[in-house]
């Protein structure tokens, strides 16, 4: 049981992009408001992640200048294009694809909760 919530945990990941060694290059974070799963990215079109559960990705060897990126995360699907810099990290928010499931229990057992006190009371 224990390994189970150990792998569904959100984990903050490392991704290079494959640049040539000389290349200058510059590093692009992406930050979820919330866990994410099923998330994957390419940038340039080269994947540099895949089907991971994270609320942090940092992608090193990014080549400075323009750099395309699509971002899956759930059932939704981003692309942008952003501009990167040697000297600084490009920061990127996102907000979440959904709810997070136990957002969608709290709410439920409130809304229980609210119909059985309404009963109580009338």
């Amino acid at each position: 049981m224990l390994a189970v919530a150990v792998t569904a945990c959100a984990h903050d990941l490392h991704a290079r992009f494959p640049a040539p060694p000389d290349a200058p290059t510059g590093t692009v974070e992406l930050v979820f408001t919330a866990p994410a799963s099923d998330v994957s990215v390419a940038v340039n079109g080269k994947l540099v992640v895949h089907d991971e559960r994270t609320e942090r990705i940092r992608i090193d060897d990014v080549p400075t200048g323009y750099a395309d990126l699509a971002i899956a995360a759930g059932s939704g699907e981003k692309q942008i294009r952003v501009w990167v810099e040697s000297d600084h990290m490009t920061t990127i928010p996102l907000g979440a694809p959904g709810e997070a499931p136990m957002s969608a229990i709290r709410a439920l057992a409130t809304s229980l909760a609210s119909i059985a006190l309404y009963a109580l009371l009338n």
